[in-house]
Protein backbone atom coordinates (compact mmCIF):
# COMPACT_ATOMS: atom_id res chain seq x y z
CA UNK A 1 0.00 0.00 0.00
CA UNK A 2 0.97 3.63 -0.05
CA UNK A 3 -0.20 5.61 2.96
CA UNK A 4 2.02 8.67 2.69
CA UNK A 5 4.30 10.21 0.09
CA UNK A 6 6.60 13.19 -0.44
CA UNK A 7 6.60 16.15 -2.82
CA UNK A 8 9.75 18.27 -3.03
CA UNK A 9 8.34 21.51 -4.40
CA UNK A 10 11.86 22.77 -5.14
CA UNK A 11 12.39 20.06 -7.77
CA UNK A 12 12.06 21.75 -11.17
CA UNK A 13 9.52 19.42 -12.76
CA UNK A 14 7.42 19.22 -9.58
CA UNK A 15 7.38 23.01 -9.18
CA UNK A 16 6.13 23.28 -12.77
CA UNK A 17 3.37 20.73 -12.10
CA UNK A 18 2.32 22.58 -8.93
CA UNK A 19 2.24 25.90 -10.80
CA UNK A 20 0.12 24.37 -13.56
CA UNK A 21 -2.26 22.88 -10.99
CA UNK A 22 -2.62 26.26 -9.29
CA UNK A 23 -3.49 27.79 -12.65
CA UNK A 24 -5.86 25.08 -13.86
CA UNK A 25 -7.80 24.14 -10.73
CA UNK A 26 -10.91 26.14 -10.00
CA UNK A 27 -10.39 28.85 -7.39
CA UNK A 28 -10.27 27.56 -3.83
CA UNK A 29 -8.24 29.10 -0.99
CA UNK A 30 -7.22 25.64 0.28
CA UNK A 31 -5.57 24.76 -3.01
CA UNK A 32 -3.60 27.99 -3.24
CA UNK A 33 -1.94 27.13 0.10
CA UNK A 34 -0.24 23.97 -1.19
CA UNK A 35 3.46 23.92 -0.32
CA UNK A 36 4.67 20.35 -0.77
CA UNK A 37 6.24 18.17 1.89
CA UNK A 38 4.67 14.96 3.21
CA UNK A 39 1.27 14.21 1.70
CA UNK A 40 -1.26 12.44 3.94
CA UNK A 41 -4.61 10.83 3.11
CA UNK A 42 -7.22 13.58 2.99
CA UNK A 43 -4.69 16.13 1.72
CA UNK A 44 -4.88 18.02 -1.52
CA UNK A 45 -2.11 17.26 -4.01
CA UNK A 46 -1.25 17.91 -7.67
CA UNK A 47 -2.47 15.23 -10.07
CA UNK A 48 -1.96 14.87 -13.82
CA UNK A 49 -4.96 13.75 -15.86
CA UNK A 50 -5.32 13.12 -19.61
CA UNK A 51 -3.59 15.48 -22.04
CA UNK A 52 -1.12 16.53 -19.34
CA UNK A 53 -3.82 18.41 -17.44
CA UNK A 54 -2.42 19.18 -13.97
CA UNK A 55 -4.80 20.14 -11.17
CA UNK A 56 -5.30 19.68 -7.45
CA UNK A 57 -7.40 16.81 -6.14
CA UNK A 58 -8.12 15.28 -2.74
CA UNK A 59 -6.47 12.01 -1.74
CA UNK A 60 -9.30 9.64 -0.86
CA UNK A 61 -11.55 7.92 -3.41
CA UNK A 62 -15.22 7.83 -2.26
CA UNK A 63 -16.56 4.50 -1.03
CA UNK A 64 -19.89 3.18 -2.31
CA UNK A 65 -20.70 2.07 1.23
CA UNK A 66 -22.24 4.82 3.34
CA UNK A 67 -20.09 5.77 6.30
CA UNK A 68 -17.01 3.86 5.12
CA UNK A 69 -13.68 5.67 4.98
CA UNK A 70 -12.48 6.78 1.50
CA UNK A 71 -10.09 4.47 -0.34
CA UNK A 72 -6.53 5.78 -0.51
CA UNK A 73 -5.34 2.78 -2.59
CA UNK A 74 -6.81 0.40 -5.15
CA UNK A 75 -5.31 -2.95 -6.16
CA UNK A 76 -4.20 -2.80 -9.79
CA UNK A 77 -4.90 -6.51 -10.25
CA UNK A 78 -8.62 -6.18 -9.50
CA UNK A 79 -9.61 -2.49 -9.75
CA UNK A 80 -11.10 -2.86 -13.23
CA UNK A 81 -13.56 -5.47 -11.95
CA UNK A 82 -14.52 -3.65 -8.74
CA UNK A 83 -17.77 -1.68 -8.89
CA UNK A 84 -16.19 1.12 -6.87
CA UNK A 85 -13.32 1.66 -9.31
CA UNK A 86 -14.38 0.27 -12.71
CA UNK A 87 -15.68 3.52 -14.23
CA UNK A 88 -12.59 5.43 -13.12
CA UNK A 89 -10.32 2.71 -14.49
CA UNK A 90 -12.04 3.07 -17.87
CA UNK A 91 -12.10 6.84 -18.17
CA UNK A 92 -10.48 8.70 -15.24
CA UNK A 93 -6.90 7.50 -14.93
CA UNK A 94 -4.25 9.87 -13.63
CA UNK A 95 -0.67 10.23 -12.43
CA UNK A 96 0.34 11.28 -8.96
CA UNK A 97 3.81 12.89 -9.10
CA UNK A 98 6.06 12.39 -6.09
CA UNK A 99 9.67 12.63 -4.93
CA UNK A 100 9.27 9.38 -3.02
CA UNK A 101 6.91 7.39 -0.85
CA UNK A 102 7.00 5.95 2.64
CA UNK A 103 6.38 2.53 4.08
CA UNK A 104 6.63 1.12 7.58
CA UNK A 105 8.20 -2.18 8.58
CA UNK A 106 6.78 -3.88 11.65
CA UNK A 107 9.62 -4.61 14.07
CA UNK A 108 7.54 -5.97 16.94
CA UNK A 109 4.09 -5.54 18.43
CA UNK A 110 4.67 -1.92 19.43
CA UNK A 111 7.32 -0.66 17.03
CA UNK A 112 7.64 0.12 13.33
CA UNK A 113 10.48 1.56 11.26
CA UNK A 114 9.79 4.15 8.56
CA UNK A 115 11.43 3.72 5.14
CA UNK A 116 11.58 6.16 2.24
CA UNK A 117 11.63 4.82 -1.32
CA UNK A 118 12.96 6.99 -4.14
CA UNK A 119 14.17 6.66 -7.70
CA UNK A 120 17.90 7.07 -8.48
CA UNK A 121 19.06 10.68 -8.05
CA UNK A 122 15.64 11.40 -6.56
CA UNK A 123 14.07 11.60 -9.98
CA UNK A 124 10.35 12.38 -9.90
CA UNK A 125 8.24 9.23 -9.84
CA UNK A 126 4.75 9.06 -11.29
CA UNK A 127 2.38 6.79 -9.41
CA UNK A 128 -0.61 5.34 -11.26
CA UNK A 129 -3.93 6.60 -9.99
CA UNK A 130 -7.63 6.91 -10.66
CA UNK A 131 -10.03 9.66 -9.64
CA UNK A 132 -13.73 10.11 -9.03
CA UNK A 133 -16.15 12.55 -10.61
CA UNK A 134 -15.63 14.68 -7.50
CA UNK A 135 -11.88 14.76 -8.27
CA UNK A 136 -10.82 12.56 -5.37
CA UNK A 137 -8.05 10.09 -6.16
CA UNK A 138 -6.64 6.73 -5.12
CA UNK A 139 -3.18 5.31 -5.83
CA UNK A 140 -2.94 1.95 -7.59
CA UNK A 141 -0.83 -0.68 -5.86
CA UNK A 142 0.77 -3.95 -6.90
CA UNK A 143 2.67 -6.83 -5.33
CA UNK A 144 6.02 -5.63 -4.02
CA UNK A 145 9.23 -6.24 -5.91
CA UNK A 146 12.06 -8.04 -4.04
CA UNK A 147 13.68 -4.74 -3.01
CA UNK A 148 10.51 -3.74 -1.17
CA UNK A 149 8.97 -7.04 -0.09
CA UNK A 150 10.99 -7.37 3.11
CA UNK A 151 9.45 -4.08 4.26
CA UNK A 152 5.88 -4.52 3.01
CA UNK A 153 4.11 -6.81 0.55
CA UNK A 154 2.46 -4.03 -1.51
CA UNK A 155 3.80 -0.96 -3.28
CA UNK A 156 2.54 1.75 -5.67
CA UNK A 157 2.53 1.16 -9.42
CA UNK A 158 5.26 3.58 -10.55
CA UNK A 159 6.10 4.95 -14.01
CA UNK A 160 8.60 7.09 -15.77
CA UNK A 161 6.80 10.06 -17.35
CA UNK A 162 6.57 8.65 -20.93
CA UNK A 163 4.99 5.44 -19.64
CA UNK A 164 2.76 7.49 -17.39
CA UNK A 165 1.50 9.44 -20.39
CA UNK A 166 0.40 6.14 -21.91
CA UNK A 167 -1.38 5.24 -18.67
CA UNK A 168 -3.63 8.31 -18.80
CA UNK A 169 -4.09 8.53 -22.57
CA UNK A 170 -4.13 5.03 -24.09
CA UNK A 171 -7.28 3.03 -24.79
CA UNK A 172 -8.84 0.98 -22.02
CA UNK A 173 -7.99 -2.27 -23.85
CA UNK A 174 -4.29 -1.39 -23.97
CA UNK A 175 -4.27 -0.51 -20.27
CA UNK A 176 -6.00 -3.70 -19.18
CA UNK A 177 -3.56 -5.80 -21.19
CA UNK A 178 -0.68 -3.89 -19.62
CA UNK A 179 -2.06 -4.60 -16.14
CA UNK A 180 -2.29 -8.28 -17.02
CA UNK A 181 1.33 -8.28 -18.18
CA UNK A 182 2.68 -6.14 -15.32
CA UNK A 183 6.48 -6.33 -15.22
CA UNK A 184 9.18 -4.60 -13.19
CA UNK A 185 12.93 -4.16 -13.02
CA UNK A 186 15.04 -3.12 -10.08
CA UNK A 187 17.55 -0.30 -10.32
CA UNK A 188 20.05 -0.24 -7.44
CA UNK A 189 20.15 3.07 -5.64
CA UNK A 190 20.43 4.67 -2.25
CA UNK A 191 20.30 1.95 0.43
CA UNK A 192 19.46 -0.45 -2.42
CA UNK A 193 15.84 0.67 -2.09
CA UNK A 194 15.46 2.81 -5.21
CA UNK A 195 13.39 1.24 -7.92
CA UNK A 196 11.65 1.82 -11.19
CA UNK A 197 8.52 -0.01 -12.31
CA UNK A 198 6.76 -0.21 -15.61
CA UNK A 199 3.36 -1.39 -16.76
CA UNK A 200 4.39 -1.29 -20.41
Amino acid sequence: MCGRYLIDDEAFDLSEIIAAAEKNTRANPEWSAFSGGEIFPGSIAPVIAAENDARFMFWGFPSLIAGKQPHINARSESAAEKKTFSNAMASRRCLIPASGYYEWKKIDKNRKEKYEFTLPDRMTMYMAGIYSEEEKFAILTRAATPSVADIYDRMPVIFTKPLGDAWVNESTEVIYQALTDLKSRHIPGKNDRSLQMSLF
